[in-house]
């Protein structure tokens, strides 16, 4: 369906500021406002826009991905069956067009004009909200790491303490922390044996070696039960595992590595799951070694081999999850299994 107008919003943990494109117009003229962000903000915002002249159900709403500040604005948008797309931060931030002032009112404008510009091409992808189970599942890992990254914390701190009485306070929220790691825990599982899809995917993923319980809720909640990453590739790039590039023109060509600005808590539950998978799985194993190659007290090339593995883990779950198939173990992994069951 053609759209008739084009409303970007710039999300901030208080405040959306939404700009409507104009033809012909500069960017810093377009019509703005600003209004909180919670539900008599998001009425304001519809009002504000029909004043203007525009009707919602013709319009095409755009926002940047942030997280926990516009799921509500998401849950409204999809209960009054407003079209909109969520866009990548750095679709916005090296936009070129218009100009180069930088603040929430030039942001929306930027996104007003790039939902025009762009609507029609694979740059404009329209929004469905997840599934409740999908966001009660987000929301709750995130939750859970909360938890985890005090208790590292405290566990950190109580290597240093300098007295028993220190010692024990941090014991106690240590111990907290933990009960609440678990109760998390709990819920998440209900979560996922209460969605069909979600518990399928997750019981093909748990039949890779290495690949637990932590790394698959990751995995389904990061890529929204493989629907947002078409590619294992893609989603490698996101928690930092695969290598970007960056290049421009004949003079800039900087070395391909993974970019700093990825999910590093879920590339570090990986490279838990790498160590495990060398250990359980003799292909695994051969492929860090041969990745380590003569240097391997090199911590450099530790972490390139590591790495590795943890590339072909994401892949394998790809694999799976896209086959609909449980892992199937190859070369000496399923020799060696093979040789068990005939013991037996």
């Amino acid at each position: 369906m053609n759209k008739k107008w084009f409303i970007g919003i710039d999300v901030s943990k208080k405040t959306l500021d939404a700009s409507i494109f104009v033809a012909g117009e500069l960017i810093n003229r377009f019509p703005h406002v600003q209004v909180r962000n919670d539900g008599q903000g998001f009425r304001d915002l519809l009002r504000w826009a029909k004043d203007q002249g525009v009707k919602a159900n013709d319009a095409l709403f755009g926002l940047e991905f942030t997280g926990y500040y516009s799921d509500a604005l998401e849950q409204f948008l999809s209960g009054k069956s407003i079209s909109y797309a969520m866009l990548p931060t750095t679709a916005v931030k090296h936009y070129q067009r218009g100009t180069r002032d930088k603040n929430d009112k030039t942001d929306s404008a930027k996104i007003a004009d790039y939902l025009f510009r762009f609507y029609g091409t694979e740059c404009i992808k329209l929004r469905v909200l997840p599934s409740r189970a999908m966001q009660q599942l987000k929301a709750l890992k995130s939750e859970r790491k909360f938890y985890v990254q005090q208790r590292v914390a405290c566990e950190n701190r109580q290597k240093v303490a300098r007295s028993d009485q220190e010692r024990e306070g941090l014991q106690r929220m240590i111990d907290g922390f933990s009960g609440e790691v678990e109760r998390v825990e709990k819920q998440i599982e209900e979560v996922v044996a209460s969605d069909k899809e979600i518990y399928a995917n997750y019981r093909l993923l748990t039949s890779i070696p290495g690949i637990g319980f932590v790394n698959a809720v990751n995995t389904i909640a990061n890529t929204q039960n493989f629907t947002a990453f078409e590619t294992a590739r893609q989603y490698a790039k996101y928690v930092g595992v695969a290598p970007s590039e960056h290049s421009s023109g004949t003079s800039v060509h900087w070395r391909r590595r993974p970019s700093p600005h990825a999910d590093l808590q879920a590339k570090a539950d990986l490279s838990m799951a790498a160590l495990h998978a060398i250990e359980l799985s003799a292909e695994m194993r051969q492929l860090y070694e041969r990745k380590l190659g003569n240097r391997p007290k090199d911590k450099d090339i530790q972490k390139k081999a590591l790495n590795a593995v943890k590339f072909k883990l994401i892949r394998e779950m790809f694999s799976v999850a896209k086959q609909a198939r449980n892992f199937e173990l190859r070369g000496p992994d399923k020799a060696r299994a093979e040789a068990h069951s005939t013991e037996e």
